[in-house]
């Protein structure tokens, strides 16, 4: 808070003495102006104040009521009366001023969410991150999936108490998982793919801001948006609350693809206690809730065999038979199985074909003497279609949901400073009937459990050092830990009893996860059957510590402080361990036929070890907001990050410099290294020591004093102009070091060299060559250096090494440069209109770039039968590894070039992404006091870039053919906020039944999200599908051309878009389709609450409400995987799921 003392006549009033008193917590705040009258109280906690100004030879002064906001400079003008310092004028701030003030004095952009609206607005779960955007910037949902990140599930995918929003959403178009979290000065992000960590119960938060461009320099580590929640105190009077809420199966509607209402039960309990430990000194407040939810989770709209394919027969999806058999050996088993000969090269299918003579399977039946062992045993799992010929759809399997969570906050006035400190602890069990984010089933049978525990302990000072100097220091710890991804569902059955070969020495499965052997992990186009495949076991902790002091010198507010903080991640995981197969129709043609006879795309096992990730950041600011003019602010300031790469506690990760021999393990094959190698340190890309970002920001509060301009421009402080520019440097993310625990020496990701079989999946199905089952592994010992090196790995056995995404040993710390430009007019003292244009560059933003592709020529050179040697496999998709024998008797050990044969598929993390946005956001807030509030938002914005998480790879020959739409854009975002008191009191008589009544909600109207487009068979033969390495591969479809024809009614059945614009690129060619080029169905969304507030005694009430989300049971189908885009799909261009239908809550709460 800050600003002048002045006379009647406009002069400075210099040694005009300041007090400032938090009316909650009675904490004193003194400054004294100095000899042009500017005062300055550089840093308070959040919270309502009275100010009392005294000088000699004027009245004092009190103004009451004035609110100070997370994150705010509020500016406060004081003019004196001539007369006795005894006598006092009181003036209090209206209630319909709070929020609508101008801001003449900081220069970023973002909203405060108030204690009233969290509240009072509609939120289905009680978590204050479904709040985030309320506010123009902010994307109203994460588009992250299960395959948005490398790996996913295997690093951590954790949501808060169990399964509420993370707070993964974009702002102002940066990426989902770059924005930071702050819960009383203290770092709470999830370190491994972002997000926050802790959710404080919503009844304990006082308020939280969103800044989303151009934050002031004392923040960093971060170059999305910066979320800043401050829980509640106690205060001299006694207060709390106790609430319920309830949902159930009668209150809600059924989903747009569901066949009836799946069963819901949710209880939503708890309630609030604050009050003094110590009038006027020491103040306490607790809160509790607990959630029970039973869900019956709806399953998307699932293509599954039909009752005839069931069979063996195909005549319904004949057209789909289109492969022809790719192998002499493949042509061997079938001429046994069959009883007649088949011979390679032989088509599988033919229009009208009756006859063995002309076709391997006549009538396109496969008869049950051909099904493998494997898909006999297995068939009994998937389930049965119910709607119509082919779907599968259900809501009858639930997700279950009990957290527990609790915090208590101490606040002390004392002689050190006014300390406080805070305990958080949530207990959560989620029962997820479709773990796709740990790479479990999408049908029913095969549940995976999350079980955590987070908790955090902060202490904080503020403490003054005169009337200019104020210190505030903060300390914390966070901990949160997680079993993800825990198999419960499918269990006890054995590999042995489901067909496969297993064992020690055998060319089937060696179960390395014993307790969770099950029924096997199978990725059909449309749905995965079987048990969770990436448990994690998964520990986080950071200590956190920082200290910021300011002081006012003239016109100047200086600030210089530092952040510390050091993060560990220690990871047990079991991922693949029993391996997991892909089966997408790479021999036959169609996925379910190659299921029955036994050829699966690939096959895929992981052995690794517990890694113990371990992380360091420092950074420093200094930072002076000078009041140049009464009516100019201009804000300096300059950061510096230590942005390190993650390392591990005993260098079990690597990296790949090509034609480097590693020094500590001398057989390792060349290019494979790690840390301690000659110019390999343990964060493998050195920590940069030149991260400066510079912020500047100008506010100027015009004045016009007569005419047009004064119209527009209102009084002194009714307006202002702002304008900014900073730098924002950002952390990697955990996973960049987590995922490569399962590289040679310290693991292996066995990846098929070529399409095996199912029953013996160490066997190739078209030659028979029997590959190397390296499991299960030994591991080197933890004390391998330059002067210790081991050769007792057998680096032979895991060659070609399918490396992880490696980590580039050239990396640069990733940077956004921020930039904005800001109208704001206040109308009158309740209304309040911004205009922005707000914009960003990002710069070195962490990318996937293939390394090690394969050679489409060479492999069209050898895929005919006449093109290769008898007994030689033919070349084509998934098969850059295998080994080839040329007519002319050359052998060819895979097709890959870059790296070469020693290495699979293997991508680069890589610092080489760029990324722009721009947008024009407009905000209008209006307080009415007692009677309402509004807060409308729009945004049109657009945002481009490289790549818009992990989990999609970069064109490695131009990446510019990438660079397409970000996965979040959204070109027109609307949306409004309300409460409004129902004026039933003053239309009819004033009594208990008129008084109390509200209404309050949001309205939501936008764009959709862009559909991502690709083609997962490998038709570009350059390998770029890692098969469990790389979740989204680089391939996209053809565009033929034609009309797009977006459809503006998916409720119609038809296609979201003209299919046939695209079709299946040439083999050997990138399709020329970009990732996103065009818009899915947008939203249209109406939350509202109706409630009663029954006054009991004066400082009691009884709140009664009704919510309902989507109040008009508007069937809606956003979200960045609604729409099939995978061209291969039976669903290609479908929309295949949809948001929830109405829901309605009733809740009760006890006010005191």
């Amino acid at each position: 808070m800050s600003g002048t003392v002045t006379d009647p006549s406009g002069a400075s009033v210099p040694e005009a003495e300041l007090t400032l008193v938090n009316s909650a917590l009675q904490a004193r705040f003194r400054s004294v102006a100095n000899a042009q009258g500017f005062y300055s109280f550089p840093a308070l906690p959040v919270g309502r104040y009275d100010l009392r100004v005294e000088a000699a030879g004027f009245q004092s002064q009190e103004k009451k009521n004035l609110e100070v906001d997370t994150d705010a400079a509020v500016k406060i003008d004081i003019r004196l009366r001539v007369g006795q310092r005894s006598e006092t004028v009181t003036v209090s701030a209206a209630e319909s001023a709070i929020g609508t003030q101008v801001e003449t004095t900081a220069t970023h952009l973002g909203e405060v969410v108030s204690e009233q609206q969290i509240a009072a607005l509609p939120l289905n779960g009680r978590s204050y991150t479904d709040l985030l955007a309320i506010q123009p910037g902010v994307s109203p949902v994460t588009t992250l999936t299960p395959t948005s990140v490398i790996m996913a599930g295997v690093t951590g995918t954790i949501n808060p108490s169990g399964d509420l929003n993370p707070g993964d959403v974009s702002i102002d178009g940066q990426r989902e998982s770059a924005n930071g979290f702050m819960v009383d000065g203290i770092d709470v992000q999830e370190h491994m793919n972002g997000g926050t960590s802790v959710i404080p119960n919503l009844d304990s938060i006082q308020e939280f801001r969103v800044l989303t461009n151009n934050f002031d320099p004392e923040y960093g580590n971060y170059n999305g948006g910066l979320v800043n929640v401050i829980t509640r105190s106690g205060s001299n009077a006694f207060h709390g609350d106790a609430f319920e809420f309830l949902r159930n199966t009668d209150l809600d509607a059924r989903n747009f693809f569901d066949t009836g209402r799946g069963a819901f039960r949710q209880n939503q309990f708890g309630g609030t206690l604050g009050g003094p430990v110590k009038r006027q000194k020491v103040f306490f407040f607790v809160d509790y809730q607990g959630t029970r939810t039973v869900e019956g989770i709806t399953s998307a709209e699932t293509v599954v065999p039909s009752v005839e394919e069931r069979t063996g027969n195909f005549m319904d999806q004949a057209g789909s038979l289109t492969g022809a058999v790719s192998g002499a050996y493949t042509a061997s088993l079938l001429t046994a199985r069959l009883g007649y000969k088949v011979s390679e090269g032989e088509p599988y299918y033919t229009p009208g074909c009756t006859s063995s003579a002309a076709c391997v399977l006549p009538n396109a039946v496969i008869p049950a003497s051909a099904w493998s062992a494997p898909a006999a045993e297995l068939l009994k799992y998937i389930p049965v279609p119910n709607t119509g010929g082919d779907l599968f759809v259900t809501s009858a399997y639930p997700e279950t949901v009990r957290d527990d969570k609790a915090s208590e906050r101490i606040d002390a006035n004392t002689g050190w400073g006014q300390i406080y400190g805070y305990y958080f602890i949530d207990n959560y069990v989620l029962d997820n009937p479709y773990p796709g984010g740990q790479g479990g089933a999408s049908i029913p049978g095969f549940d995976g459990l999350t079980i955590g525990q987070a908790q955090m302990f902060t202490l904080g000072d503020t403490k003054s050092l005169g009337p200019t100097t104020v210190n505030e220091f903060h300390a914390g710890f966070l901990r949160n830990a997680n079993d993800v991804g825990q198999p419960h569902g499918g269990l006890g059955v054995s590999l042995q009893s489901q067909g496969f070969v297993t064992g020690v020495g055998t060319p089937g499965i060696v179960a390395q996860a014993p307790q969770f052997e099950g029924v096997e992990n199978i990725v059909f186009p449309s749905f995965v059957m079987g048990v969770p495949i990436t448990n994690v076991e998964q520990w986080n902790n950071t200590l956190y510590v920082s200290d910021t002091v300011a002081k006012v010198l003239g016109a100047h507010t200086l600030k210089i402080g530092v952040q510390l903080h050091a993060d560990q991640v220690n990871e047990h995981p079991n991922a693949t361990f029993n391996g997991t197969f892909n089966i997408d129709g790479t021999e036959t043609g169609s996925a379910f036929a190659d299921f029955l006879l036994g050829f699966p795309s690939n096959y895929t096992q992981t052995s690794g070890q517990s890694f113990y990730l371990r992380n360091r950041y420092a950074g420093a600011f200094a930072q002076d907001s000078w009041r140049a003019r009464a009516n100019l602010t201009v804000n300096l300031g300059l950061r510096w990050d230590l942005i390190m790469p993650w390392r591990e506690k005993y260098n079990q990760i690597q990296t790949v410099v090509p034609g480097e021999q590693s020094v500590l393990y001398p057989n390792a094959i060349p290019g494979l290294v790690v840390p301690g190698d000659p110019g390999i340190p343990a964060t493998l890309s050195p920590s940069k020591y030149r991260n400066f970002a510079p912020r500047l920001g100008l506010a100027y509060s015009p004045r016009a004093e007569n005419g047009v301009l004064r119209a527009l421009l209102g009084d002194s402080g009714k307006s202002s102009i702002r304008a900014s520019y900073g730098i924002f440097y950002t952390a990697f993310p955990g996973l960049t070091a987590g995922i490569m625990y399962g590289v040679p020496p310290y693991g292996y990701n066995y990846l098929s060299p070529q399409p095996p079989l199912f029953a013996t999946p160490f066997v190739n199905s078209g030659d028979g060559v029997e590959n190397r089952d390296p499991f299960p592994l030994s591991f080197p010992p933890h004390n391998v250096s330059a002067k210790n090196p081991y050769t007792g790995f057998d680096f032979a056995a895991v060659t070609p090494i399918g490396a992880d995404p490696y980590f580039y040993y050239r990396n640069s710390a990733p940077y956004t440069e921020n930039y904005m430009f800001s109208l704001q007019r206040q109308v009158g003292e309740s209304v309040l209109f911004t205009l922005s244009y707000a914009g960003n560059q990002g710069h070195h933003l962490l990318v996937l770039i293939p390394k090690n592709l394969g050679d489409p020529a060479l492999c069209l050179a050898l895929s005919q039968p006449s093109e290769v040697a008898a007994g030689s496999s033919t070349c084509g998709p998934f098969g850059e590894d295998a080994t080839y024998t040329s007519a002319a008797g050359q052998v060819y050990r895979g097709t890959r070039v870059g790296l070469g044969s020693n290495f699979g598929s293997t991508t680069a993390q890589q610092t080489a992404g760029n990324s722009n946005y721009n947008a024009l956001e407009a905000n209008l807030r209006w307080n009415g006091g007692g009677r309402g509030t509004l807060s409308v938002g729009y945004t049109y914005s657009k945002s481009i870039d490289d790549a818009s998480n992990l989990g999609e790879q970069t064109n490695p020959f131009n990446m510019r053919l990438t660079r397409v739409l970000s996965s979040w854009d959204m070109t027109h975002n609307f949306v409004a906020t309300y409460t409004y008191a129902l004026p039933f009191d003053r239309l009819f008589s004033k009594n208990r039944l008129t008084e109390g009544w509200s209404v309050s909600g949001t309205t939501r109207f936008s764009t959709g999200f862009p559909v991502t487009l690709l083609d997962d068979s490998d038709r570009s033969l350059l390998g770029t599908l890692g098969n469990g390495v790389n979740n989204e591969l680089l391939d996209t479809p053809e565009y033929v051309g034609g009309p797009l024809e977006v459809n503006t009614n998916p409720r119609n059945g038809k296609p979201e878009f003209n299919t046939s614009a695209f079709s299946l690129e040439a083999l050997g060619q990138l399709g020329d389709a970009a990732r996103r080029l065009f818009h899915g169905p947008g939203i249209e969304n109406f939350d509202v609450q109706l409630s009663k507030t029954v006054r009991l005694r004066e400082t009691k009430s009884l709140d009664v409400r009704v919510e309902a989300f989507n109040l008009f049971n508007h069937a809606q189908f956003y979200g960045a995987a609604s729409v099939d885009g995978e061209v291969n799909d039976s669903d290609f261009g479908r929309v295949v799921s949809a948001a929830a239908p109405r829901l309605v809550q009733a809740a009760a709460k006890f006010n005191f």
